[in-house]
Order: structure tokens, then C-alpha cells, then sequence
């Protein structure tokens, strides 16, 4: 029976003990896709948080430039967090969509899903050597490629609604 081990010897059928060292390398295949390996807080419980401050929340308001997001060359597909790193950019600018003229949207959308079906490429070619690439390309590239699918929808939309008002004005 031929067995399921990684070139550094990990076995790939059962997990490392949980009280083991992580490799100083980075090696090993149960390394958490992002944020650590500890989940992230809870969010405060609504209204403890209203008794304790006596008044609700002021709730935080993160301003949304304009300027499309920052693209890795092409052909570099780059470590986890930088692909990561990326695709935060293409997730903030996609926010930005409804502050945007439909046209530029349309053109932002190809720019990002013709990074986004080379980024699908790369990792798959990269997925024999490293099985974590599967997980960034199945879970959030994919996605990210049916939203901007969708986002180009709307936009198009936009415009032949824009180009029907025009014609409704004459």
C-alpha cells in the first residue's frame, strides 16, 4: 500500500500532535489559512456592551478610496500571505463599486478577473507541491471570480439603464 507522506516526511493521514512544536521552517501541512493559529475573539455581546457604556456604540466608518487596487505582476503567484495580501486589495476596491461610474467599474472587473483566473492557474499548478494552495484557490479566488461575474452584471445593467434615460430625455 503505498503510503501519503510530504517530501519533509509528514504523514498526511493523521494531523501533527497538537502539543508538538511547529516546524521553524513553516513546514507542515496544518497551518491555518489566515489570522493565526488562534480563532479571533468573540465580538462583544450587544447589550452588556450598551449597559457597561450606558449609550450604544458609535459604530466605526472606514472610509473607501477610489484608486483600484495595487496588482502583483504578472506571472508571480508569491507565498500565502502575499496572495492573501492581494486579494484583501481586490476585496477592499470591489467595496468601492457603487462609488464608481459603471465604465470604470467594467474596466476594474477585467483587470481583476484576469488576475484572479491567473492566480486560479498558479495555484493549481502549485497545488501537487503544496496542498494549502488548494484551499486559497477553491475558497476565496473561485469566489472572488463568480462576484466580479456578478458585479459586471450590475454594472452593464447600470449603463443600459443610464443609456435608456437618455434616450427617454431626447
Amino acid at each position: 500500500m503505498p503510503t501519503a507522506t510530504k517530501t519533509d516526511g509528514t504523514d498526511l493521514r493523521t494531523p501533527p500532535a497538537a502539543e508538538s512544536a511547529p516546524a521553524p521552517d513553516g513546514a507542515g501541512w496544518n497551518v491555518p489559512m489566515a489570522g493565526g493559529a488562534q480563532p479571533p475573539p468573540a465580538a462583544p455581546d450587544q447589550p452588556a456592551l450598551v449597559e457597561e457604556l450606558g449609550q450604544m456604540p458609535t459604530p466605526v466608518v472606514t472610509q473607501i478610496g477610489l484608486s483600484a487596487a495595487q496588482l502583483d505582476p504578472v506571472g508571480h503567484l508569491g507565498t500565502r500571505e502575499e496572495i492573501q495580501d492581494e486579494l484583501d486589495r481586490m476585496a477592499f476596491a470591489i467595496r468601492s463599486f457603487s462609488l464608481k461610474a459603471p465604465d470604470q467599474v467594467m474596466r476594474e472587473v477585467a483587470a481583476y478577473s484576469a488576475r484572479l483566473t491567473e492566480l486560479a492557474v498558479l495555484l493549481h499548478r502549485s497545488e501537487s507541491f503544496d496542498r494549502q494552495y488548494t484551499r486559497v484557490r477553491t475558497m476565496q479566488v473561485e469566489r472572488w471570480q463568480n462576484e466580479l461575474s456578478l458585479q459586471f452584471k450590475i454594472a452593464s445593467r447600470i449603463v443600459e439603464v443610464q443609456r435608456q434615460d437618455l434616450e427617454l430625455q431626447r
